[in-house]
């Protein structure tokens, strides 16, 4: 029987037009996520959304009501890190580009640039230094062994993941999680090929390719994902039902279906052949099985598996304590909960003969 590490990151952002409200879409929904986990002593990574903050700044000069907003940002992800909370990089290229708009009082993003990779070699490598050195020098001063290490490309789209992983070793990083594995996922905006990779959860190695195994020291721990003709089955629940109510009254067309008329987004439904170990859409009960199947491995390793939330849509996620209960009555120590960090960490200190796997 496996051991297993379960690391919960939230992609910390508004919706992806760069529509919403950061009080309602990520301070107040992920202080509740934390108070849950504080309960059970489990730990969250925010995936911090640095596109958002860097446009805000800028254009704060417009509008005092981005700066407060960011004020508020900063606040909460220092209250994080103070209650063994982790906090890494995660970046959306349509803030690359965006534009203040004069009429609208607003930030009108660019969807020209979805995908990480489309943006210049080196504004890539100066963006991903830049955005390191800003959550450092942030965090750092209320724990001192804070260190910016991971992170995870907007809508999981990487076309070319030479470019990325060359930006993120350049700029000092020591992992990713951008990989959905084993997926294929094309729409009139986002898209992104992880065909035939190493693992459906575990982490590996690689080098010029982060879907690809290889001799390296970088890592890739992969956003849980399992495979199944009847996948879109597993969103047939009153989580998923409740959460899609609420927040689909704040964002009614995803960026991922724009141009979809409603046949169109039935048939995408139905057709999905993938779930993924995603705290706002699965049940506890799948979650439980997720884990049972990694518990369940022919395997004596302890073994860091990549849970997934958003913020922006954690509603119903109350039912995230009888995940806990349930997890803790059926493995009691067998399963702990992790950073981000800390995950890379054991991972690099195994490798090096360190600890024992």
């Amino acid at each position: 029987m496996a051991r297993v590490a379960i690391i919960t990151s939230l992609d910390y952002e508004l919706f992806g037009d760069g529509s919403g409200k950061v009080q309602r879409e990520q301070i107040i929904t992920t202080k509740h996520l934390a108070n849950i986990y504080d309960l059970y002593g489990a730990k969250l990574t925010i995936m911090f959304e640095y596109g958002q903050f860097r446009a805000y700044e800028k254009f704060a000069k417009f509008n005092s009501k981005f700066k407060e907003a960011n004020e508020l940002i900063k606040e909460q992800l220092i209250d994080l890190v103070k209650r063994g909370h982790d906090v890494q990089l995660h970046y959306h290229p349509q803030w690359h580009y965006a534009k203040y708009n004069n009429l609208s009082k607003n930030i009108d993003v660019n969807l020209d640039y979805i995908d990480i990779s489309s943006l210049p070699q080196n504004e890539l490598n100066e963006l991903l230094k830049e955005g390191k050195a800003f959550l450092e020098n942030l965090l750092k001063p209320y724990n001192e062994n804070y260190e910016c290490i991971a992170f995870r490309a907007g809508s999981w789209a990487v076309r070319d993941e030479a470019k990325l992983i060359t930006a993120l070793k350049s700029a000092g990083f020591k992992a990713d999680s951008s990989v959905v594995p084993n997926v294929e996922f094309k729409s009139c905006k986002i898209n992104f090929k992880y065909s035939n990779s190493p693992s459906e959860y575990k982490f590996w190695f690689c080098n010029d390719k982060i879907s690809k195994e290889a001799d390296g020291t970088f890592i890739e721990i992969p956003n849980y994902t399992i495979k199944n003709r009847f996948a879109f089955l597993n969103y047939f629940n009153m989580k998923y039902f409740l959460s899609h109510k609420i927040s689909s009254q704040f964002y009614r067309v995803k960026v991922s279906e724009k141009k979809l008329n409603k046949f169109q987004k039935i048939k995408k439904i139905l057709s999905r052949d993938y779930y993924m170990a995603d705290i706002n859409t699965m049940s506890y009960k799948t979650l439980v099985k997720m884990v049972d199947k990694v518990v369940s491995s022919n395997s004596n390793e302890l073994i860091p598996i990549m849970f997934i939330g958003h913020p922006k849509v954690s509603y119903a996620i109350d039912d995230m304590h009888l995940f806990f209960k349930k997890i803790e009555f059926k493995y009691g120590n067998n399963v702990e909960f992790w950073s981000f960090k800390e995950a890379v960490d054991y991972i690099l200190r195994a490798k090096d003969g360190k600890i024992q796997r």
